[in-house]
C-alpha cells in the first residue's frame, strides 16, 4: 500500500513539473530592426569591397560599442536621408550628420568651400572599406570623391 501511494505521488510530481508554464519564454530579447538596416544589407550584397575608396583610415577607439543596425541606419541618415529611392546627397550641404541609436556619422568636405554631393554607392564603398580596416569601434577616414571638389572626410563615433 505504501509503495503504490509513493509511486502515485512520484508520478504526479513528475507530470506537474513537465507541464508547460503559463508564461511565454524567450531565450533572447526581441529587438526591432529598422527597414533601413535591411536596405544596407541588400546594398552590401551588390557592392564589392573597394579598399581604394578611402584613404587615411584611423581607428579612433576599437572598444567603442556601436550596434551594427544603428550604424546601418545612421549610414542612410546622412544628408537628411538617402534611403529607398534617394540615390545621392541633395541640397549641397557643407557638412552633414547621420545619427541612429548608438551610431553617429559626421561628414565634411576636405577642400574649403566645397559641398557634399556623395552618392549612395560611393558612400557605401567608403564605409565598407573603412570598416574593413577598423572592424570594431569608431573610426575616421577620407572618402575619395563625393564633394563638389575633392574628397569627403568622415567619422563614425558612438552617439
Amino acid at each position: 500500500m505504501f509503495s503504490s501511494l509513493a509511486l502515485l505521488m512520484l508520478s504526479l510530481a513528475t507530470l506537474s513539473l513537465a507541464a508547460p508554464s503559463s508564461q511565454e519564454y524567450h531565450m533572447f530579447p526581441r529587438v526591432r530592426v529598422p527597414q533601413s538596416h535591411f536596405e544596407v544589407l541588400k546594398m552590401r550584397q551588390n557592392v564589392l569591397l573597394n579598399p581604394r575608396a578611402v584613404t587615411d583610415v584611423e581607428c579612433i577607439d576599437r572598444t567603442a560599442h556601436i550596434v551594427f543596425h544603428d550604424q546601418n541606419d545612421a549610414e542612410l541618415s546622412i544628408c537628411g536621408g538617402i534611403a529607398e529611392s534617394v540615390t545621392k546627397c541633395h541640397g549641397s550641404p557643407t557638412e552633414t550628420i547621420g545619427k541612429s541609436g548608438s551610431a553617429l556619422f559626421t561628414l565634411k568636405p576636405i577642400n574649403q568651400g566645397a559641398t557634399i554631393n556623395i552618392d549612395k554607392r560611393r558612400w557605401e564603398q567608403c564605409v565598407r572599406a573603412a570598416r574593413a580596416v577598423c572592424p570594431t569601434g569608431s573610426f575616421s577616414a577620407r572618402c575619395i570623391g563625393g564633394a563638389s571638389s575633392g574628397d569627403v572626410g568622415f567619422k563614425l563615433l558612438p552617439s
